[in-house]
Formats: structure tokens, C-alpha cells, sequence
């Protein structure tokens, strides 16, 4: 399988695009509503593009990088093809039924088309409808990544769960800190050799191992002072919260 179209031309679609063409494969062409934004990614990958989903030409895979809210409507229109999906939340059943070979693709991984990534250090999690089809993904797999697992839709589904905790929801507290740091003119920075520790120390750990601070210490005192400096009370739920998540784990 070396011909391969995109339909979808956003961030997971221009890095997985990008590492395909770069080990050989030969994109064939970009599908975007936005014809700009699928013109930009086809400059990028030296193909052709199109806004059309009735126009798409003949590949021996397809990679559907879209929004999951709607995927149900373009697969109605699509025909029987060899089709992949992306997405962490979206089980492989949304192509029963309606295609012959059929899997998921999933790069465990945050994306930023303006951000440059090394695709073999991300996961790929892989599932197919035939064991012929998921040998073809593997190999696939194999060349784009050093960490290709096989993972069924539910595993995926508490997989991408989890990934939202780790990463979104923990960026989310590093701009909550820079919004507080900000408030006393102190740069984000400082905090960075701190939270690349944090992460280094879940090399060979569990992270229930190493978790520090005065919850886990359970120093009321230390809480209830913060929460008396905190003035948003947003912020105020959210430590109220999560510290008494670290108190119970320790009960």
C-alpha cells in the first residue's frame, strides 16, 4: 500500500503526511472542505488536492484525519475503499457496513502543524477487521514508529481518556500557573526544570510513587493557605479538588 490519500488536511493529517512521504510513500492527494487548507498541505507533499469528497482519485489507502462529529456524514458519502480513521474516541465500528477493509491508525500523540515532531518516538495504536488488513497497518505501523501496539476500540477509547489527563487537562494547570505567575510579573519558565522533572522521574516509576506537595503530605494548613491567596474561585475549585483526589489516594 503506497498510494495513499488524506481526507482531512489539519494537524494530525499534515504530520502523519509528512512521515509517510518522507519513508516512500506516495501521497497521492489532500481532501479539505477548506480547498485553501488542502491546497496548503498538497504544496507541502507535492500532490494533488481537492473539496470535493465525489473527486477523490484512485490509492491503495485511504486516512481519514477529520473531526469526529463528522465522520458519520463524509463516510455516507465515500464508497467502498481501504479506510483507516485517526481518532482515539472513535470505535472501528463506524465502518461496518459499509467497507470491505477497514482499521484505525492512531498516533498517540499532540499535535501542532507549526511544530516540528519526531513520528518514531509516537505510539501507534492499530486495529483492523481482517488479519490480512492488519498485518498491511502493521507494517505500515513499523515504518513510521518504534512503538506500534495492537489495541481494541474500548482499549483505545480509555487509552485517548487517559492521554486527555495527561496532557491536555496537565497543560491546562501549566496555564493556570502562568496566569498566577503572571498576576506577580514572574516568568513561566522558572517552572520548567521542575516539570521536566516531574516527567523524568516517570521514566522507571509509577506515578502514584512519586507524587509530592502538601496534599500528599495532607498539610492542611499549607492548603488553606493557598486557597485563601487564590482569588479566582474557578481556580480555587479545581486545588480544592485535586487535592483532596491526592488526600483520598493515600487513605
Amino acid at each position: 500500500m503506497k498510494n495513499i490519500i488524506l481526507i482531512g488536511s489539519g494537524n494530525v493529517a499534515t504530520h502523519l503526511g509528512i512521515a509517510l512521504k518522507e519513508r516512500g510513500y506516495n501521497i497521492v492527494q489532500v481532501y479539505s472542505n477548506q480547498v485553501n487548507n488542502a491546497k496548503i498541505l498538497a504544496n507541502k507533499l507535492d500532490c494533488y488536492f481537492t473539496d470535493s469528497i465525489d473527486k477523490l482519485l484512485d490509492a491503495d489507502l485511504y486516512v481519514l484525519a477529520i473531526k469526529d462529529d463528522v465522520t458519520h456524514q463524509l463516510l455516507n458519502k465515500i464508497p467502498d475503499i481501504r479506510i483507516v480513521h485517526t481518532s482515539g474516541s472513535l470505535g472501528m465500528e463506524v465502518f461496518e457496513n459499509k467497507f470491505t477493509d477497514y482499521g484505525v491508525l492512531y498516533p498517540l500523540q499532540t499535535f501542532n502543524r507549526n511544530i516540528k515532531i519526531d513520528f518514531t518516538n509516537i505510539p501507534l495504536c492499530i486495529e483492523a477487521n481482517s488479519t490480512k488488513f492488519e498485518n498491511n497497518l502493521i507494517k505500515i505501523g513499523n515504518q513510521l514508529s518504534e512503538k506500534v501496539v495492537i489495541m481494541n476500540s474500548e482499549q483505545r477509547k480509555q487509552l485517548h481518556i487517559a492521554a486527555v489527563f495527561a496532557c491536555n487537562f496537565s497543560n491546562h494547570m501549566f496555564s493556570i500557573a502562568d496566569t498566577i505567575l503572571s498576576k506577580s510579573d514572574i516568568e513561566f519558565k522558572l517552572l520548567l526544570p521542575l516539570i521536566k522533572q516531574t516527567v523524568s522521574n516517570l521514566t522507571d516509576k509509577k506515578p502514584t510513587d512519586v507524587q509530592t506537595g502538601p496534599a500528599k503530605r495532607n498539610d492542611k494548613e499549607v492548603i488553606d493557605s493557598h486557597l485563601n491567596k487564590i482569588t479566582d474561585q474557578t481556580v480555587k475549585d479545581i486545588y480544592r479538588l485535586i487535592s483532596n483526589s491526592i488526600i483520598k489516594d493515600d487513605d
